[in-house]
């Protein structure tokens, strides 16, 4: 039997309930809900032939990963599989493809089939946030934006879940560098939800990238009752308000919301990892002891190096190894890095595997104090702002002060210099950035200059003026 979604998309499935329950599932996933899960097994069991049913809970589960068993999405896989696709509609019959496609760890091609999807069917919200998210995680960002762009046409604000699409868009226009339409779209679509953590999610960033750190504090800080029933997505926008409070040299505050926060619950999760190890990385690059954090994510660092995912990942997981100086399980993560060159199928695949193992290298050779190498290892993917390992700009950043930092202890002044006056130039409302300018061009024997500096240093908002 055809039934419709909210948005008018054939649904193949024998009951009205499973209709009912899918449709709040879809929206609560677009939210972070904690319940959407719940939701979509609810649609199930109303009618356990629902094929786009079995598929979305697939969806959800790879997702999830660390919080479900591997086997998890291939179960969800078979169900879907074993329903009469015969039956069902074509956009059905492609998502179950693109399912398997991504639990075979063939992603371009789960991407592709996405694609293909979206130029039918623009307005199916769980596919356009699925696309969304992996070229996120690719480090495609032009995709990132013109994933939502090319059906951004569909759309309009009599449509049930317009803002979270909205916020993709404002997201993607800022990763490509429109700070002025991220900023417009991410403040229409929280005008519109203000529960759209995605939408709040790119304001934090355009935030964050234009040096608003008061506006971007304003947005994140506070109780958050309204938080309590996400998911991973509120522990990395407290992550993204302690590290607004870390460009302003407020290291007490960012320390209460890592305790409090970021790491009050740590899990192997990826974005757990990438938000703990990325917080205590930077303190220590402005000089703070973090104590004995960085032990205190070893056991789920150790079961992520068995069961990698992401290469952004990867380089965290280094940098908690190398904190702790966890050599063995630091090389077993960089040969299994480097075994991945030699199965990559396309361009993109080999880039991406390159630049991590190139990144966890250089990781590790600056936690062995070996400067030179870690700079080596840096300097032949800068100018893609090491793009291919995925992630934002904003998380990126961190390879970028590596670099830097890494040049200045290896007195590489005019590097060092070099690589701080772009940062200067991209983060100007940045007292770090200064300091760190300043220091450069002292070792560059620049004295008036390094003077300069750091009397720009001292205009800015922060507690290093102090």
């Amino acid at each position: 039997m055809k039934f419709t979604d909210v948005r008018g998309l054939e649904l193949t499935t024998t009951s009205a309930k499973a209709v009912d329950h899918f449709n709040e599932s879809i929206a609560a996933n677009a939210e972070y809900r904690l319940n959407a899960g719940d939701l979509m097994a609810e649609a199930i069991q109303a009618d356990p032939s629902f094929t786009m049913a079995h598929c979305a809970m697939g969806y959800y589960l790879k997702s999830a990963e660390a919080f479900a068993p591997p086997e998890a999405s291939m179960e969800c896989l078979l169900a879907a599989e074993a329903t009469d696709l015969s039956k069902v509609t074509r956009r059905e019959q492609m998502s179950v493809k693109a399912l398997r496609a991504w639990i075979e760890n063939r992603q371009d091609d789960a991407i592709a089939i996405w694609d293909s999807i979206l130029d039918d069917h623009p307005t199916d919200l769980l596919t356009l946030q699925l696309v969304h998210y992996r070229n996120f995680w690719h480090g495609k960002a032009i995709a990132i934006k013109d994933s939502v762009a090319r059906a951004f046409y569909a759309w309009d604000k009599s449509m049930p879940n317009y803002s979270n699409v909205l916020g993709m868009y404002s997201f993607g226009y800022n990763e490509n560098g429109d700070k002025v339409r991220g900023l417009e779209l991410g403040l229409e679509a929280v005008s519109l939800n203000s529960d759209d953590l995605w939408a709040v999610h790119a304001l934090s960033h355009v935030y964050h990238d234009t040096g608003e750190k008061a506006k971007g504090i304003a947005l994140l800080s506070g109780d958050k009752p309204e938080w309590d029933d996400r998911n991973a997505i509120r522990e990395h926008l407290r992550w993204h308000e302690s590290i607004l409070h870390w460009d302003l040299g407020d290291y007490d505050k960012v320390l209460s919301l890592y305790d409090n926060h970021v790491a009050k619950a740590i899990t192997p999760f990826y974005l757990d990892i990438q938000n703990t190890a990325a917080v205590l990385w930077r303190l220590e690059c402005a000089g703070i002891d973090v104590g004995n954090r960085w032990q205190n994510l070893s056991d789920v660092v150790a079961q992520r190096v068995v069961t990698r995912n992401l290469p952004f990942t990867d380089i965290h997981l280094a940098m908690v190894l190398g904190r702790t100086g966890e050599q063995t399980q630091m090389k077993n993560l960089i040969d299994s890095i480097r075994s991945d060159s030699g199965r990559a199928r396309n361009a993109h695949e080999l880039s991406s595997a390159e630049t991590d193992l190139a990144v966890c290298e250089a990781v590790d050779a600056y936690c062995q104090g070996d400067y030179e190498t870690s700079i080596s290892k840096l300097l032949p993917n800068r100018w893609n702002a090491y793009r291919s390992i995925g992630a934002s700009d904003a998380q990126r950043d961190v390879i970028n002060v590596m670099l830097g930092q890494a040049a200045l202890k290896a007195n590489e002044s005019t590097l060092a210099r070099s690589v701080f006056a772009q940062r200067v130039e991209t983060k100007p409302a940045s007292q770090l950035s200064w300091l760190w300018y300043a220091n450069a061009l002292e070792q560059c024997g620049d004295h008036s200059a390094a003077q300069a500096a750091r009397a720009q240093m001292l205009k800015l908002e922060g507690s290093l003026a102090a």
